[in-house]
């Protein structure tokens, strides 16, 4: 199946949104970084060229009318340009994919300055939007015990998708680190510890548990005799038919799979995936005991935001389990 390649934005400004992609490959961003962010200008490009109205503006003329002119070129932008983008994003999608719009457009305007294409930051004098607090989906345990013992074969997928699955929900890399996986850089089996490069380019060490080790071992053993096991040193393999070893997507296909057959939408309400695993070792790891700060160190976070998330969701978990025993109900 062919992608259709995405529509650019006017061509005066394609250019330079080319010419910023190199600039942050040269900065060593990630490609989802860099498309991304690149995504993120090019869609506000296209909207300033025909701007669209929120669905739910009580006057759409009126609101039409306060988004500036298009620029030209770098020198036209206002400030309204964007605050009227992210007002009619924050209408059209999440408070988060609103964040993200914001950030990338902050860093856009910085190269421009960095370039000397504009002489002020349109956005100087702007706050991101605000992302409400959402509940942290943390996946049951006996859900995944139920996945796990889908899984109780010894052939290959069965041996190899149990392996992934303890390797996730144990150590909470995230999916491009642990598709990318290296059997002969990466994996000691004798320390049960998995190196992962993750991002920015950073690597960590990742311990595992007895049993994440035991079916990696299991693994390996079947790793062994497939037809493909010597043309590549990464860690997972398709199928028996396909000489490529597994990709993230891959990776995200099985769990959905695996997933539906344990009745993912009905337990969980949505698709299994690789970052419920995430959630699972963060909020598992606070509720048992873990400082903030080593679960940082051990999920590649560079600040205390994320951690202090989870904590409230292991705080929240235990004052649910105080509120059970005291049984306030049954005194009435």
């Amino acid at each position: 199946m062919r992608t259709r390649a995405p529509k650019p934005a006017p061509p005066a400004w394609q250019a330079l949104i080319n010419e910023w992609a190199m600039s942050l490959e040269a900065e060593n961003k990630s490609p989802r970084t860099i498309r991304g962010y690149c995504d993120a200008v090019r869609f506000f490009h296209i909207w300033l060229a025909d701007p669209d109205v929120p669905p739910e503006a009580d006057d759409p003329e009126t609101w039409l009318a306060s988004v500036p002119p298009k620029p030209t070129e770098p020198a036209d932008y206002e400030p309204n340009h964007v605050k009227r983008w992210i007002a009619y994003r924050l209408a059209t999608t999440s408070p988060g994919n609103a964040n993200n719009n914001y950030r990338a457009l902050s860093a856009w305007f910085n190269w421009l300055l960095t370039e000397e294409e504009i002489e002020h930051h349109p956005m100087a004098r702007m706050n991101p939007p605000h992302i409400p607090d959402q509940p942290i989906p943390i996946t049951p345990v006996e859900f995944i015990k139920q996945v796990l013992r889908d899984c109780q074969g010894r052939d290959f997928h069965s041996r190899r998708d149990e392996a992934i699955i303890r390797l996730i929900w144990d150590t909470g890399g995230r999916l491009s680190e642990i598709a990318n996986i290296d059997l002969e850089r990466d994996l000691d089996l004798s320390r049960r510890v998995v190196n992962v490069l993750g991002k920015g380019g950073k690597w960590r060490a990742l311990p595992f548990s007895a049993a994440t080790g035991k079916a990696l071992g299991r693994y390996l053993r079947v790793r062994a005799r497939h037809p493909y096991a010597d043309t590549t040193s990464r860690l997972w393999l398709s199928d028996h038919r396909r000489s490529t070893p597994l990709s993230p997507n891959g990776i995200k296909i099985m769990l959905r799979r695996r997933g539906n057959a344990a009745d993912a939408h009905g337990v969980l309400g949505r698709n299994l995936h690789a970052h419920l695993g995430r959630h699972f070792q963060a909020h598992t790891f606070l509720s048992s005991g873990g400082s903030e700060g080593d679960l940082m160190l051990l999920n590649g976070w560079t600040t205390a935001q994320m951690a202090r998330r989870y904590g409230a969701s292991a705080a929240a978990e235990r004052a649910h389990e105080a509120a059970r025993k005291i049984r306030i109900g049954d005194a009435l």
